[in-house]
């Protein structure tokens, strides 16, 4: 049996019980010695030397929920130590989750009211798939994914607030379906999921329960750049796995320059990033025109995708090797005349759903962006 003293994120009673798995009766307490701040490293909290901490004890914890709390903790590189503190009847042996490598504070106070606004509700779907792979994975593994893990828990908060225009059908909503079930068999760089819904039908009734699977993957940006200068675009060729699953002979596709979107990271933020990382090229971000908000295959694919077109300037010596070496990527950029390019589309040379798009857009619009 052991008491925890909680300073951090674990105040958030909702995020608590969704860790521990119960209530794990909390009384305030204090922390003499250390405070609580920013991490100089990011917007969570860690404790640095001197003034006074003020947090949560725990009563003694069970056996589940200490195994639930440290799982948690250590995914996040947070590791138990021996502390005192100030209970409501004095001072009381308890443990402390501290940061593995002792990363520093940023001298600014740590306000768990501002993070729960800012990150909140990302947080808890995040904290569901990281609890999902207790006894299945490793915490390694967890620290490994946990960007994508929390891309994908934003892209879920960001559709859950997005409202799109209905000025054809649209009278049903998420509402009106019943979720008989989730399952999550496996949860990697993609999520795969099982659902088991009723829903209503368009004749009255109601559909009873059907199963669908789904990949569930972060949001991503697309960007295709355009000189309208010497009207030609620049696209990237690389494998995708995705063509060669399909026994397609030519895995290596054209494709817009894309990457996925970070949590707390815009689109229009991804596509300037992922422009100067796939193609060498710096654009701002009135660079950027959008052209559309979609889902690329939603029977199937939880994702959104957000394209853009972007004028920059495309000289020859673009035309050469590109992308992070650390993600894996081996990108080969190609500069092409625009009627070239969307002369490959009836011809089935561009296979590339953005790609496609945004050089119809891009056609309808030449006119405009090159006055």
């Amino acid at each position: 049996m052991a008491r925890y003293f909680l300073f951090g994120t674990l105040m958030w009673d909702d995020l608590l019980l969704d860790v521990a798995g119960e209530d794990v009766g909390c009384l305030r307490a204090r922390l003499d010695g250390w405070s609580v701040e920013r991490a100089a490293a990011g917007d969570w909290p860690v404790l640095v030397p001197g003034g006074a901490a003020r947090g949560y004890l725990t009563a003694d914890l069970s056996e589940a929920a200490r195994a639930r709390l440290d799982w948690y903790e250590e995914a996040f590189g947070y590791v138990p130590a021996d502390v005192t503190v100030e209970g409501p009847e004095g001072p009381v042996a308890a443990r402390v989750y501290r940061e593995r490598d002792g990363a520093g504070g940023s001298g600014t106070p740590w306000s768990l009211t501002d993070w729960i606004a800012r990150h909140g509700a990302r947080t808890r779907l995040a904290a569901a798939e990281i609890m999902r792979g207790r006894g299945r994975v490793s915490t390694d593994d967890i620290r490994a994914r946990r960007k994508i893990i929390q891309s994908r828990a934003q892209a879920v908060v960001d559709a859950r607030a997005y409202r799109r225009p209905a000025t054809k059908g649209g009278e049903l909503g998420a509402a009106d379906v019943t979720v008989e079930a989730l399952r999550h068999p496996y949860d990697g760089f993609h999520r795969v999921e099982e659902w088991v819904i009723d829903h209503p039908r368009f004749d009255g009734g109601r559909s009873g329960p059907i199963d669908r699977a789904i990949s569930h993957v972060a949001d991503a940006a697309t960007v295709l750049p355009y000189d309208a200068v010497r009207d030609r675009v620049l696209v990237v060729e690389q494998i995708r796995v995705g063509a060669l699953a399909k026994g397609d002979p030519q895995p290596w596709l054209l494709e817009p320059i894309a990457g996925l979107i970070d949590a707390g990271e815009s689109a229009e933020t991804t596509a300037l990033r992922e422009t100067e990382e796939e193609a060498g090229v710096k654009i701002a971000a009135q660079d950027l025109h959008f052209v559309a908000r979609y889902y690329p295959s939603p029977g199937g694919l939880a994702q959104v995708l957000h394209s853009y077109v972007a004028l920059c300037d495309l000289p020859d010596d673009l035309a050469r090797l590109h992308g992070l070496a650390e993600e894996g990527e081996d990108i080969r950029a190609h500069l092409l005349r625009l009627d070239d390019l969307l002369a490959m589309i009836p011809t089935g040379e561009a296979a590339n759903a953005p790609l496609i798009l945004s050089a119809q857009w891009l056609a309808l619009h030449r006119g405009g962006l090159r006055g």
